[in-house]
């Protein structure tokens, strides 16, 4: 496989069939509401607020949203701890508040799954692994996805956690969860990507018959069928060689030689989604210290789990989705490396503003949204609706939301501008009307 990004792009746009919207403006009063309509499209709204570290979102067919909430893990007093290999060792600790959440259309907020185990920095509560991920089939079946973010060999044992790091059918009568995977026995035992022992299933997306699984820990992408047959396929991301010299390292005090601290050059892939041509798009994080610009997208041939660089020059992304027309949208967790705006802890010492970013069907790139209320966010899908649902404030308990945003927003032209524009239209019309009848009576006088 060897595409480029824009020509791959405009082949998935040949693959689908475009929808014409033909727009008429009967009346004045249908004007002014479709004017009213077009000055609200720049939006940003918060649809729910108070969340646990929530993450991976999706719709079921009525129209309902989804969202897993990692929890907030535990205190510690029962031992179920281990340190961090990310966060600077700081003890991650279980408990059982995972959760997941599904919002109705009015705001309704019911809780589907409750106690699922939550593993997270203590005792901030802050980058919790658990319910990480919840997808629908087209037959409307759910599926759930938990993480782990530690070494696999202390799950069953320590943390006294054996659900977590895999893949469940999940029975949303009864709220049984029938095991179709786990990453984390397979990490302990095989090692893709042949790095560290680390498993943090992220996010997943269904094709068919079979969901595709990232390990941001393992960083990796599992194939697994939905049938109960387990794990068909794994294959390892490609690392990213970057000089030492070019690389910017946090301030960690006089007796810390950033020259000495190990630089892993992993891919931790994030997001995942069906492209409009079947193949599979997937987002990276980037390894320590997260060098702002070099984050990747790939694509991955679904039948062999070929990989290849798609895209480059992003900064931490989270999640990737698509919208009908075939673009695609990245986000970005926060705009500058992560150690310059929070600390390990939740601890916010900068701007964790994040972006959407808009990759259009001819690989043209533009930024829809930045800051102004996204913040430090995991997660995104389309919705039925035509808007971006995203995980917002993802990687902290207590302030974590669901945030909706038209993708469409800086096409909208300004109020005043939408009005007149409406309005004349609306009197041309009116206008050509009295022209065709004063015609129509001419001819008559004629006759």
């Amino acid at each position: 496989m060897t595409t480029n990004f824009p020509t791959l792009l405009i082949h998935n746009l040949q693959q689908m069939k475009l929808k014409h919207l033909t727009i008429t403006l009967v009346t004045l009063g249908i004007t002014i509401v479709a004017g009213t309509k077009a000055a609200e499209a720049a939006s940003f709204k918060v649809i729910a607020d108070g969340l646990n570290n929530p993450r991976n979102l999706d719709f079921d067919r009525e129209g309902n949203l989804y969202v897993t909430e990692s929890g907030y893990g535990g205190d510690g007093s029962d031992g179920r701890c281990i340190p961090s290999p990310s966060a600077g060792y700081i003890p991650l600790c279980a408990a059982q508040n995972g959760s997941l959440t599904k919002i109705a259309k009015d705001g309704t907020r019911t809780t589907i799954l409750s106690g699922l185990t939550s593993l997270a920095l203590s005792p901030s509560g802050e980058q919790a692994a658990g319910p990480a991920d919840f997808k629908f089939d087209s037959r409307g079946n759910a599926y759930l996805l938990t993480g782990l973010a530690g070494n696999p060999a202390n799950r069953d044992t320590v943390l006294r956690a054996p659900d977590l790091g895999k893949l469940y059918k999940v029975n949303l009568n009864t709220g049984g969860l029938t095991t179709l995977a786990d990453f984390a026995a397979y990490e302990a035992s095989n090692n893709p990507d042949g790095t560290d022992i680390i498993s943090n299933p992220y996010a997943f997306t269904i094709k068919g018959d079979t969901a595709f699984v990232v390990d941001g820990g393992g960083n990796s992408i599992y194939s697994v069928g939905l049938d109960g047959g387990g794990i068909k396929d794994v294959a390892a991301f490609p690392l990213k060689v970057i000089p030492r010299d070019q690389l910017e390292y946090p301030d960690l005090g006089p007796d810390v030689d950033p020259n000495a601290l190990p630089v892993t050059q992993q891919s931790v892939p994030t997001g995942i989604a069906v492209a409009p041509d079947g193949s599979l798009t997937v987002s990276e994080y980037t390894y320590f210290p997260y060098p702002e610009g070099e984050a990747r997208l790939f694509s991955v041939n679904p039948d062999d789990l070929e990989i290849q660089s798609l895209a480059d020059g992003f900064t931490q992304l989270t999640g990737v989705t698509y919208d009908p027309e075939g673009n695609l949208y990245a986000l970005q967790h926060i705009n500058v490396s992560e150690w310059k705006a929070i600390q390990q802890g939740g601890i916010i010492t900068g701007d964790i503003s994040g972006s959407v970013i808009k990759i259009g069907t001819d690989g043209t790139r533009s930024t829809i949204w930045s800051g102004d209320g996204l913040e430090a966010a995991s997660g995104i899908t389309y919705g039925p609706d035509g808007n971006l649902y995203i995980s917002n404030r993802a990687r902290l308990a207590g302030s974590g939301q669901v945030i909706r945003i038209n993708p469409r927003s800086e096409q909208v032209p300004e109020p005043a501008t939408i009005a007149g524009t409406l309005i004349a239209a609306a009197f041309g019309k009116a206008a050509m009307a009295k022209k065709r009848k004063r015609e129509a009576l001419a001819e008559a006088e004629m006759v």
